[in-house]
């Protein structure tokens, strides 16, 4: 009898003890789900899971304006080039904007835990170039690639365009433009009482190469001359050279358009940015403007593009600076000479003598350098090209790697300032 008591003492017992642990547990886990829910909530709209990720990712459209991300890549699985084709089939203007490949951009942390998902071994900060590599599937680089590129240029992508290298040397080449763009810039101001450092507009340019019709494929779309069966069959037979998320039914959607497109009037463009020791950065605020510019311009391109201009995608009103007789041409003004003017060479680049070889350098070829100094607020690695005005210190660039020519203010006395960054130092 004492037995059947104290075996039935320890089932109860062994029971409450096994309720404990069911409760602790469920506790537990409800637990980490509220702070996960919590954790990967945030204003950005990338949705709840990398299911959605991958609903978002196949979602291709024919749109008015259609976004176009065309990928090119080698045999050796790298992103080789990038476009972002913007065509208005209300305008027929056609544009090319270039990003090149060597940028690092940094995953928005929402974004970057689903992309995680998918794959744990996805770095947060991914070179455009080596996008491939992250994704077994080839489909799905494109297409998780074109979520990162919408986050990076703040647009909606219409759908994606995959080109092996061999197409891309056939159908376009490299051109070396000069970027410019505008932005706000905290460079060479002053600290104010309150200890904070105003920012003001500032000129950046750029050198970049960027993709354009080569000759002989721009013949072969002037041949087509707006014929809708000829058009047909040429769209059909790059589709099967091709790789995309929009169907060829769809693509033949803006067959009508296409018709009226005039390929002399396309424009190419590189998107704002600067390089930093070969690595570009893209200016994603000056990008969203830039290309909000583009997609929104109401205006039809009446003029060939001159690329030998300085290639600016204007931003104060798009119908203005993206289409028109003068726009379109990307004119700008003749280059102001620096020569005659007061010029101060500062060595930020921590390097003993670059200064003084710069400044004889200058001085040799007809230039005026007066005095030299230490810039100390920090190192650079690019050479920063200080002007009061817009459109000066064009010619100083060609003594330079890459520079930077922004509009601010310069010592007491002189006109133009120079910050030599490491770059330069050879």
């Amino acid at each position: 009898m004492k037995k059947k008591n104290v075996a039935k003492l320890f089932f109860k017992s062994l029971l409450k003890s096994l309720i404990c642990i069911a409760i602790i547990g469920g506790v537990g886990f409800a637990s980490y789900k509220i702070s996960y829910m919590v954790l990967t909530n945030d204003s950005e709209d990338t949705g709840t899971s990398s299911d959605d990720l991958k609903s978002s990712m196949e979602t291709a459209t024919t749109d008015e304006i259609s976004r176009n991300l065309i990928y090119v890549s080698n045999d050796k699985n790298k992103i080789t080039n990038v476009m972002l084709e913007i065509f208005n089939t209300n305008t027929n203007n056609m544009d090319y904007v270039t990003i090149p490949v060597k940028t690092d951009y940094t995953i928005p942390s929402v974004m970057y835990r689903k992309l995680c998902q998918v794959n744990s071994e996805i770095p947060q900060v991914i070179r455009i170039a080596n996008l491939k590599q992250y994704f077994e599937d080839e489909s799905d680089a494109y297409g998780y690639g074109v979520l990162i590129f919408e986050k990076m240029l703040g647009t909606d992508i219409s759908y994606y365009t995959a080109l092996d290298q061999e197409v891309y040397d056939n159908h376009y080449t490299k051109q070396k433009v000069k970027v410019k763009y505008t932005t706000k810039s905290s460079l060479n101001n002053t600290p104010g009482p309150d200890g904070v450092t105003p920012s003001t507009n500032t000129t950046v340019k750029t050198k970049m190469q960027i993709s354009v019709l080569s000759e002989s494929y721009r013949n072969q779309l002037s041949d087509l001359g707006g014929d809708a069966d000829k058009i047909e069959e040429f769209i059909k037979d790059q589709y099967e050279r091709i790789e995309s998320n929009l169907t060829v039914y769809n693509k033949l959607g803006y067959q009508e358009a296409y018709e009226k497109a005039d390929v002399s009037l396309f424009h190419f463009w590189g998107i704002p940015g600067t390089y930093s020791s070969g690595i570009f950065e893209v200016n994603t605020k000056a990008a969203k403007k830039a290309i909000t510019a583009l997609v929104e311009n109401e205006t039809a391109y009446t003029d060939e593009q001159d690329l030998t201009a300085v290639n600016r995608i204007r931003t104060s009103g798009s119908s203005k600076s993206s289409g028109g007789s003068s726009a379109s041409k990307t004119t700008d003004e003749p280059t102001v000479s620096s020569k005659g003017k007061n010029i101060y060479v500062l060595n930020g680049s921590q390097i003993s003598g670059l200064a003084s070889s710069t400044q004889a350098t200058l001085q040799q070829a007809g230039y005026t350098v007066p005095k030299i100094g230490n810039y100390t607020q920090e190192t650079l690695t690019t050479t920063r090209i200080i002007v009061k005005e817009e459109g000066e210190g064009e010619d100083l660039a060609q003594y330079f790697s890459n520079p930077e020519i922004v509009v601010g203010d310069v010592a007491a006395g002189y006109d133009i300032e120079i910050i030599l960054g490491t770059a330069d130092a050879n």
